[in-house]
């Protein structure tokens, strides 16, 4: 299930570069409209696989109608789009019944600075059909992390498709995650032994001169007052797998770190 959210700020405005954890927070500010109590438990629980918390929810970057790219942000903008998507019945219907519930947001980066908008439309999206080999097109970064030893401490690692070392455990865990997620929303085990295949597209590489590493500014630590930070890859990319599994990708987003607004793709059409 995939909605298109079409929204129009105030006034003509400045969006920083790094919004990730304030659209977040929009996201569970609307289902929270709805109910709250199901807000909570996704924020604070969500669905448990081996110890791990999923949301089992993506949504994209924003994409601006108007503006352009300044020094600090996107300026003279005066109105976007993103999409949300979810397998999960009750994330689709409590977004959907909180955004109904009142159609405004406010994107709160400082006291002094905060951009409020209203959406004007949206729009269910219909899947398309799921094959074997499959191309997409990033609509936010895909996330794959990894535990990295340093000293005694065992610390989060964000694998670089684009290190030759890091790229068969960057693929490895990227299946991996999909089995976990289509565990949790199907409630069985992934039965197929199919191959798996994923690649960013080389022509795409050589583009952009091997940069497809996005580094995102997410939140502010209150006590030390340091960001975290969210490293993903950001290209066309390629899958051969099981159908299913490749769903499920498509519905939950591909990846970490989905309900940060990571791991959202959109199939290319055949030309």
């Amino acid at each position: 299930m995939r909605l298109k959210l079409t929204c129009r700020f105030d006034s003509s405005s400045t969006v920083p570069f790094n919004y990730s954890y304030q659209l977040q927070n929009v996201i569970y500010g609307l289902i929270r409209k709805s109910s709250p109590e199901f807000s909570d438990f996704l924020h604070n629980t969500g669905f448990q696989e081996e110890g791990r918390p999923f949301k089992l929810f993506t949504f994209s970057k924003l994409f601006f109608h108007d503006g352009c790219l300044g020094k600090d942000g996107f300026t003279n903008v005066t109105s976007c789009y993103l999409m949300f998507s979810t397998p999960v019945k009750k994330n689709y219907e409590h977004l959907v019944l909180g955004i109904f519930a009142d159609q405004k947001f406010t994107l709160h980066f400082t006291k002094e600075h905060f951009l409020k908008a209203l959406i004007t439309s949206v729009e269910a999206v219909e899947e398309p059909h799921f094959e074997s080999s499959m191309k997409f097109v990033c609509l936010s970064p895909i996330a794959v992390t990894t535990g990295k030893k340093i000293g005694d401490k065992t610390v989060q690692h964000y694998l670089d498709y684009m290190i030759p070392e890091e790229r068969e455990q960057y693929i490895s865990n990227l299946r991996n995650n999909l089995l976990k997620k289509y565990k949790l929303v199907h409630k069985r085990e992934f039965s197929s032994n199919s191959q798996f295949g994923f690649s960013f597209d080389p022509a795409y590489i050589v583009k952009r001169k091997g940069s497809i590493r996005k580094n995102i500014r997410f939140k502010r630590d209150k006590q030390t007052g340091r960001f975290t930070h969210i490293i993903g890859m950001e290209a066309p990319f390629t899958i051969d797998t099981d159908p299913e599994l490749i769903k499920i990708g498509y519905q939950c987003g591909f990846g970490e770190k989905n309900s940060a607004g990571f791991g959202m793709a959109e199939k290319i059409d055949n030309e």
